[in-house]
């Protein structure tokens, strides 16, 4: 089964009557074996040419007109540097692989007339306003300060804007775990044998710069003065940038309030919008696939 993107990106690099694909000239295959996650495809519109081209799919997808006496493009040129560029952003983003090419589309929100739980709904409609307007000069985009029990679907709607501003925009996005990815690499550099040995201005960059950040599980790390002033500075770099920043956590923001003088827990009241999440199990309740 084949997903069309062409409500998702504006990119038209196919057939603009191929119903396959909707002239975006690729399309999301959604079962893949060995796969948890899919993988983009060309759309069979420009890819079928591949066999009679004399560039036979090879990069650099070029091909050489006699008459003209030059090398032109090959039908899935443009294609085929889109899908690349796509594959490079999604690679680099980190998403775990249950929640890539997870967007707003595949989300089943439910009985929105009947469902006592109004909590994750509301969720889902702020991530669907950013994303839609994320572009617009009068629009200022909110990070979030997304909590909730665990299956409540915290991760999975946070990565879901990640591959919707990816895939809308082609802008840079990074998921990262506040312990795994983000603190645990920052001392890591710190170990002689370590191949990020002395690279941690160069993470930290790497972290405070990148377009659009997801802090996942936050609040798990140790209380420290490292972990809070490392947080911290994170935090403040991607304020001062105005960086949108969407963190996840199993606790709510009040309770930051008296940790490292309540620095972190003022920049996030400035940064966020806290939600609550309370949906009993938001995995086997919401997702369509």
């Amino acid at each position: 089964m084949e997903m069309n993107l062409s409500e998702i990106t504006s990119i038209r690099d196919g057939n603009p009557q191929c119903k396959t694909c909707g002239g975006v000239g690729i399309t999301l295959a959604e079962h893949v074996r060995g796969s948890r996650s899919g993988a983009l495809v060309l759309c069979h519109c420009i890819g079928s040419d591949c066999n009679t081209c004399e560039s036979k799919g090879q990069a650099p997808f070029m091909t050489f007109d006699r008459k003209l006496d030059k090398m032109l493009p090959c039908v899935c040129h443009n294609a085929r540097f889109s899908l690349r560029n796509w594959e490079n952003l999604v690679e680099k983003a980190n998403i775990p692989a249950r929640y890539r090419f997870q967007f707003l589309s595949t989300i089943d929100i439910g009985d929105t007339a009947n469902d006592p739980d109004m909590s994750f709904i509301i969720a889902h409609d702020w991530a669907n306003e950013l994303v839609h307007k994320f572009k617009n000069p009068d629009f200022s985009p909110q990070g979030f300060y997304l909590w909730g029990g665990t299956g409540s679907g915290k991760t999975l709607l946070a990565c879901v804007i990640l591959n919707e501003l990816i895939f809308r925009y082609g802008i840079t996005c990074k998921y990262a775990k506040v312990n795994k990815d983000f603190l645990s690499a920052i001392r890591d550099t710190y170990q002689s044998d370590s191949e990020t040995h002395g690279q941690e201005r160069s993470i930290e960059r790497e972290f405070a710069n990148v377009d659009v950040l997801i802090i996942d599980d936050f609040g798990v790390q140790k209380e420290s003065e490292f972990n809070n002033r490392k947080l911290y500075d994170l935090i403040d770099s991607r304020y001062e940038q105005e960086k949108l920043t969407l963190l996840t956590s199993n606790h709510s923001l009040v309770e930051w309030r008296d940790r490292g003088q309540g620095r972190i827990y003022s920049r996030l009241m400035e940064m966020t919008k806290e939600i609550e999440l309370k949906c009993p199990d938001y995995r086997t309740k919401f997702v369509k696939r």
